[in-house]
């Protein structure tokens, strides 16, 4: 047959050929400057119907933007880029096009099918744009996946293939034969009858049910492109309803078996062949297979059908059968040689496109390593929080020849400071509505036109990360960091210590704002412009602004604004270099303003409307500019709602009906908002309870909802996007359903909530609605919070840690419930709504440990002990809520959430998890202490275990002392259940007193561990024998601290021996214990001085450790590089300095890996691993490369002490004594000293509180103290720090 295009489109390649875009406008290139004020540039996107614009960039000929956009249209729209720049004449600014571009959707939907093929985020690419300029400048594009992804044809035949899996096999198996239909004489008289006659009706059966399920795979596989889906659709249709004929057909049953061979073969290879069919000939050859396959069907159904064929044949048709059989398997074959062909070539295509695309990896590359410092730095300053959102917006600025003198005030004072030294502050104050931030916003964009903005931070009370000013500093600091030299001096303060990215501002100022700027001052001011600081004020931000800001720079200028308050008047009124100014609304220059804004406002809603250009009048803009009192936020929500009005002029009369004067600035802003909403249709029943629920949602909320979250969270509101429009003169963000909707001014919230009657249609109790979301946020949750939900689950599964899971990867209205109903159901007091029991019972059970995990991953632990004391008290008659059960299981699930967070580092998380458990099973063991102290008695020994781990020794032991005593008489009374368990709990008692110095204690404690541990080896060899092996260890430890190495040496050989047998019998299980053994045992025998047994033992377990890491058996190589730690050690004091520094090389590499990998979580073993290969470089002369790493691993314990003290700090002076050592070898002696100073004074408190320990380390201090000095000839302090270290341990007498 003739091949002849098709152009039917189904409704599936419709649908996604209309689908959404999301580009990214990532920068320019080689933009021309026509002046030293040009080159602002910024750029214009235009679809049909469409026009967007990113923002205007700071000067440069390589401007960036990195803003996204999402676009739609089909495949044939276009989409113009557009480049221009700002000139700037005199006071005027114009926009000049440099060059423009186009691209077209469908290519831009290619890049984003590249995107899914490649399994990335995105693709980039450069557009080159038209223009006279040399060289042609260019703009970088980025195309994301996309909102909805485009479907390949491999993704619809994975999809399609996986939902019809069943179908398929149910049809594999095929029907019985049915019963031949009478008439048909010559198909047999009956099904038994044919079956018996069909030589190998099997095997056409099999090769037809093959056949069918790959037509069908190919259907589904095929069904986007539009000139191939008619044509096998119609072939599947054919095929199924001549099934039952074809099986009848036994005369040519084996001919046709060849001829389904073929079919079958050619289509499953269509369906391989996907990705690779790139080009328009592959495409027909598929087209053909699918014609073929059609009219293959439609002869099958002739040639099956007997009457049929006879008449055919009569009229000449088919003049051999058997002739057309054998064509339509040549042709099958032949296309199937055609499609192996083009896939070939599609493939070989497809690798050169890889290897250009590794090219330009390369490429990359290079330049990355051109610029290594600027992206290492970048990376240190990626980790200080940004505050998203709290910059400045063009179009938020005062309007064209407003606020004139008061701007030329604030740009005389920023431009020409005074003679005193330091920074300055300019503080604007003015009651709510008078336009302070419109003026903030137009400062803001001055000063970053004239390039002196440093940064910007908007204040605003309803969005959590900007209601307070724990990002600002940070912020600030990120934007300083644009200068490169203060970004170097940022990056070091942050590689130094990473705990100022979350640190209070009275820490992050010095090291983060003052000391970058005082290094490198400008010669231009250096303007920041904070706005809104009422909605953001803390006594720690006004103290910073009064006593830190003056420290820096003359250059740096701060401007803010505020309302009216006393805090301001209190902490800065009385500050030299602070300039408090307040708008005065009754200020002729004022009112000027605002009359300019109510003609410009009025001319512009003119337009709008078609009113003409004299609406509404000179005289009626004369009385609302009187009427205003001064007030832009007046006239900005009358405008809004003439905006929005379906009659302007019938709305602005009503809203100047009976208008009264002489208000004052508060009164005037409520009347306001009264008349807008009493034009609201409050007799609609419906209207007035969608507005309580919408409105009170809105101010009740923690955090800002869009409208599709407030839509998800009140489906019983047919379209809340309806009711929003009617509000929308009084609010911001509701055109658009994922943009945060906000209150249009911070006084209409304390109009609706507080000042408006409570009888009034419009009056909202926040109260009442706080608690009414948390009613919602828990339903939401029952119903919504899954097991598959992401971050949900890991509990139950062997894995370690906790999964990271982004907010992005589950629903806005998911998380918001996650993070906020607790906060709304605590405010609920008793009586509570019976709705709340309900809700509370299906929760706890059923979704609670998924909300505890859930809240883990995405952001931090969140306890429950508040919410249960709240249950208690507000339901005293609903014990069974928190029954036993629901105790147990809740205890469980925080002392394995513990574990996984100590895992990840989380420590205070692990502790606050831990805590809870072990309150909660106090109070269940005091009413049952038969039931749940052994639980209770287990979490305190989690508890004294994650006291340790943050150093608070003192505490750790009071718990795992408790933790003792609440076992023994457990123990006494029933020795087999809990004699393992008290055995346990000695030993880590053991270790607690130890860490305190009181070895003795230390020793009884796990000598008692080690006898109940043979007792248990003695009933129960199998089970125990690994226990009494690790006991044996600590049994080691105690010994050699108290000076008895031999019997030290005995207990860790019987632990070696114990390990060894276990490991003989079960490898897997046990080599990891056994390495554990024999690298103590090695570290045992080398202070016995038994140096070459020690090497064997510790050889040995580096030959283990390496075996279980290559065969994936451990967690991580932290052991393994422990390890080869102890073997550097063991090496070194055999004279081997050069193979203990190959060692001691090889385990940094791989701390250094696992720190890199877990962030925090190792750097503790790195830095003491660098602390080792100091001392090897020491030993080998090589002095500058020990200083080095000895000054890593200081920097490494400075940044963990600075977060954990108590845990680090002795850590930390062990570093700097070391550190001082390093300076002096290299006669840098004044160095040397302060090291050796902050030793001593970190040590000097640690002493006074465990001087069992650091006693004897603070004389080591003193001792090198007292070198430094007689290096300094700083002889009387040197005598004074020796006589110190004397006392406190005086030195031993030389043996005889």
């Amino acid at each position: 047959m003739a091949h002849s295009s098709v152009t039917t489109t189904s409704n599936i390649t419709q649908s996604d050929a209309i689908g959404e875009l999301r580009i990214t406008v990532l920068g320019a290139s080689n933009v021309p400057q026509f002046s030293l004020l040009d080159s602002k540039a910024f750029v214009t996107l235009r679809t049909p119907g469409h026009t967007w614009n990113t923002k205007v960039a700071e000067r440069s000929r390589s401007p960036q933007w990195g803003e996204e956009f999402d676009l739609r249209g089909d495949n044939s729209s276009v989409l113009k880029i557009e480049l221009k720049v700002l000139r700037r004449s005199g006071f005027s600014v114009s926009e000049q096009l440099v060059g423009a571009a186009e691209v077209r959707f469908e290519e831009l939907r290619a890049k984003q099918r590249q995107a899914h093929e490649a399994n990335g985020e995105y693709v980039a690419f450069d557009l080159q744009v038209a223009s006279s300029s040399k060289p042609h400048p260019s703009i970088a594009i980025r195309v994301h996946r996309g909102l909805v992804a485009p479907k390949s044809v491999l993704d619809t035949a994975q999809t399609l293939a996986s939902s019809a899996h069943d179908d398929i096999q149910r049809m594999r198996m095929g029907p019985t034969l049915p019963t031949v239909p009478a008439g048909a004489s010559d198909a047999g008289s009956s099904a038994q009858d044919a079956i018996k006659s069909v030589g190998s009706a099997k095997e056409v059966k099999a090769l037809y049910m093959t056949t069918l399920a790959s037509v069908e795979g190919f259907v589904k596989m095929v069904d986007a492109f539009a000139d191939i889906h008619p044509y096998v659709k119609a072939a599947w249709t054919i095929l199924s309803a001549g099934y039952k004929i074809v099986m009848a057909q036994k005369d040519r049953d084996d001919a046709l078996s060849e001829l389904l061979e073929s079919i079958t073969v050619a289509l499953n290879l269509i369906c391989r062949f996907d990705k690779t069919a790139l080009h328009k000939d592959n495409k027909y050859d598929i087209l053909q297979v699918a014609k073929k396959t059609s009219e293959c069907a439609l002869f099958i159904k002739e040639y099956t059908s007997t009457e049929s064929f006879v008449r055919r044949a009569a009229k000449g048709i088919f003049s051999n059968s058997g002739d057309e059989i054998a064509r339509f398997k040549r042709d099958f074959d032949l296309l199937r040689t055609n499609i192996e062909a083009g896939a070939i070539l599609s493939i070989t295509e497809g690798l050169s496109k890889v290897n250009d695309e590794l090219y330009g990896v390369e490429e990359s590359v290079k330049l990355i390593r051109r610029d290594v410092d600027r992206v290492a730095q970048t990376v240190l300053i990626d980790k200080l929080p940004y505050a998203e959102g709290a910059t400045w917006d063009p179009d938020r600025v005062c309007l064209s020849n407003t606020r004139e003198a008061l701007l030329e005030d604030i740009w005389q004072w920023i431009k020409y400071p005074d003679t005193c030294d330091g920074a300055k502050i300019f503080c604007l104050t003015g009651v709510a509505g008078s336009g302070k931030s419109a003026i903030a916003h137009t400062v803001a964009h001055r000063c970053n036109e004239e390039g002196l903005l440093t940064s910007s931070f908007f204040f605003s009370r309803d969005v959590a990360e900007r209601n307070n000013p724990r990002k600002l500093l940070s912020t600030m600091a990120r934007d300083l960091a644009r200068d490169p030299h203060i970004r170097e001096r940022i990056s070091l303060a942050i590689e130094s210590d990473q705990s100022l990215a979350t640190a209070p501002l009275s820490r992050q100022f010095g090291p983060l704002i003052q000391e970058p700027c005082l290094r490198h001052p400008s010669d231009t001011p250096m303007v920041t412009v904070i706005d809104g600081v009422d909605e953001g004020c803390s006594p720690e931000l006004l103290k910073l602004f009064r006593d830190n800001i003056s420290k820096l720079p003359q250059s740096f200028r701060l401007f803010i604004t505020s309302r009216e308050m006393e805090a301001i008047e209190q902490y800065l009124s009385k500050s030299a270099h602070v300039h408090l100014r307040a708008i005065d609304l009754s200020a002729g220059a004022n009112l000027g303003d605002i009359r300019t804004y109510v003609r410009c406002g009025f001319r512009d809603i003119a337009t709008m409307h078609d009113l003409g250009e004299s609406w509404p009048g000179e005289e009626l803009m004369n009385q609302l500019s009187y009427m205003a009192g001064g007030l832009f936020q007046w006239i900005s929500v009358i405008l809004q709602a003439l905006e929005l009005s379906y009659d302007p002029v019938a709305e602005l009369e009503t809203l100047l009906a009976g208008l009264q004067t002489g208000l004052g600035a508060q009164e005037k802003m409520d009347e306001i908002y009264s008349k807008i909403l009493q034009a609201c249709d409050w007799n609609s029943l419906g209207f007035k309870r969608d507005y309580d629920l919408v409105m009170g949602a809105i101010l009740a909320a923690k955090s800002p909802l869009s409208a599709s979250a407030l839509q998800m969270l009140h489906p019983t509101i047919p379209r809340i996007n309806k009711l929003l429009s009617r509000l929308g003169a009084l609010l911001t963000g509701w055109r658009h359903t994922n943009q945060p909707i906000r209150i249009l001014h911070l006084s209409l919230r304390d109009f609706l909530t507080a000042r408006v009657a409570k009888d009034a249609p419009f009056y909202i109790c926040e109260k009442d609605h706080s608690r009414r979301l948390g009613l919602l946020s828990l339903a939401f949750l029952n119903d919504n919070l899954k097991h598959d939900t992401p971050g949900v689950g890991y509990l139950e599964s062997d894995s370690q840690g906790v999964p990271s899971v982004s907010k992005s990867q589950i629903s806005e209205e998911l998380w918001y419930a996650c993070e906020f109903w607790a906060a709304h159901i605590l405010e609920i007091e008793a009586p509570a709504p019976a709705e709340l029991v309900k809700l509370i019972r299906n929760f706890l059970p059923n979704r609670l440990i998924s909300w505890i995990e859930a809240c883990t991953s995405i952001d931090t632990f969140k306890g429950f002990q508040l919410i249960r004391t709240w249950i208690q008290s507000t339901f005293p008659e609903e014990i069974d809520l928190v029954n036993d059960e629901f105790n147990s299981r809740l205890g469980s699930t925080l002392v394995n959430i513990s574990t996984r967070l100590a895992y990840m580092d989380r420590r205070e998380e692990a502790l606050l998890a831990i805590q809870e458990a072990v309150t909660l099973y106090r109070q269940l063991a005091e009413d049952s202490p038969t039931t749940f102290n052994p639980d209770f008695a287990r979490s305190l020994n989690y508890f004294s275990i994650r006291l340790s781990d943050l150093g608070e020794r003192k505490d750790a032991l009071a718990a795992s002392r408790e933790c003792v005593a609440l076992l023994r008489p457990l123990a006494e009374d029933c020795p087999p259940t809990f004699n393992p368990t008290l055995a346990h709990s000695l030993n880590n008692l053991s270790i607690r007193l130890s860490d305190l110095g009181q070895q003795e204690d230390g020793l009884a404690a796990v000598q008692e561990s080690v006898a109940l541990y043979r007792q248990l080896v003695e009933d129960h060899p199998s089970a125990f024998k690994s226990d009494l092996a690790h006991s044996l260890i600590t049994f080691s430890n105690r010994l050699l601290a108290l000076g008895r190495r031999e019997d030290a040496i005995a207990a860790i050989r019987e632990s070696v021996v114990l390990h060894r047998q276990l490991a003989e019998d079960r490898p897997a299980a046990f080599n990891l214990n056994l390495a554990l053994s024999l690298s103590n045992f090695s570290n045992r025998l080398t202070a016995l001085g038994q140096r070459g047994e020690a090497l064997a033992a510790i050889q040995e377990s580096v030959a283990l450790y390496r075996q279980l890491a290559e065969n994936r058996l451990l967690t991580n190589n932290s052991d393994l590089a422990h390890s080869l730690n102890s073997l550097s050690n063991c090496l070194s004091a055999l004279g081997k300095r050069e193979d203990a520094l190959t060692a001691i090389q090889e385990s940094v590499a791989l701390h250094r890996q696992l720190a890199e990998g877990h962030l925090i979580a190792f750097d503790s073993d790195l830095a003491r691993s660098l602390n080792s290969l100091s001392v090897q470089l020491a030993y080998l002369g090589k002095r500058e490369d020990a200083l080095a790493a000895t000054q890593e691993s200081m920097a490494l314990y400075r940044r963990l002490a600075q977060d954990r003290p108590a845990a680090f700090n002795a850590d930390l002076a062990r570093s700097l004594y070391n550190l001082s050592l390093r300076l002096s070898e290299l006669a840098l002696h004044e160095d040397a000293l302060e090291a050796a100073k902050e030793a001593v004074e970190l040590r000097r408190p640690l002493a006074n509180d465990i001087p069992a320990v650091f006693k004897s380390r603070l004389a080591k201090a003193l001792r090198q103290l007292s070198t430094c000095l007689r290096h300094l000839s700083q002889e009387e302090a040197a005598a004074a720090a020796e006589q110190e270290a004397n006392m406190l341990d005086p030195p031993k007498a030389p043996t005889a």
